[in-house]
């Protein structure tokens, strides 16, 4: 097939490019994020100093497209003015990779390996489905799973809806030997609506 000699001369959509330009842009944004660290550092003497907060701006309209539970933090009323909103439960670098992915960005894949557990609870909270269903593949392929780390992988599988994950894990233990993962694994923390279904897969 005979290439195309005006495609080079056809530039690509901007859109993608400018709305990732606008990530953390103060001077467009209307909203602000009120990132607070996990926990404030001791000084020389043992005093415990004040958390600190880092600032990332955003925009309403991008949020209520592409994150609606981030925009929900925000009071629907249009002031004109920048209002802000407290994040507690996030840590200020993980929030960065999840907002800037809401603005079309990506997270390395070293990162996402460092920190997938992080990322995967964020976004989990947040509703961001694609960055935490990207979390949780690069967890499950970066995971070596034992009889010894299943059951938390599987309680922890359960509490985030992780159904990849989940699978996995009755995957491996079916694999392994159901007779040893039923006689070694205790299942009692493990929410009863779905012992018998585990039972059953693993026997």
């Amino acid at each position: 097939m005979q290439e195309d000699a005006t495609a080079a001369f056809v530039p690509e959509n901007p859109l993608t490019k400018m709305i990732k330009g606008m990530f953390n842009d103060e001077t467009t944004a209307d909203v602000c994020f009120e990132v607070c660290s996990a926990e404030g550092k001791d000084d020389d003497d043992g005093t415990k100093r004040a958390k600190t907060s880092t600032s990332f701006y955003a925009h309403r309209s991008i949020l209520s497209g592409c994150a609606p539970m981030l925009a929900a933090l925000f009071d629907a009323e249009d002031t004109g003015h920048m209002i802000s909103a407290q994040i507690s439960d996030v840590k200020p670098d993980i929030f960065q990779y999840m907002l800037g992915y809401v603005y079309g960005g990506s997270v390395p894949k070293e990162e996402l390996m460092t920190h997938a557990k992080d990322i995967i609870n964020a976004a989990d909270k947040y509703s961001i489905v694609n960055l935490k269903l990207e979390a949780e593949a690069v967890y499950l392929n970066s995971t070596i799973f034992t009889v010894d780390n299943a059951m938390d992988n599987l309680l922890y599988a359960d509490a985030k809806n992780c159904a990849l994950l989940k699978e996995t894990v009755l995957d491996f233990l079916a694999d392994w030997n159901s007779t040893e993962a039923i006689n070694n694994i205790s299942f009692a923390d493990f929410p009863l609506y779905t012992q018998d279904w585990i039972t059953m897969t693993i026997d």
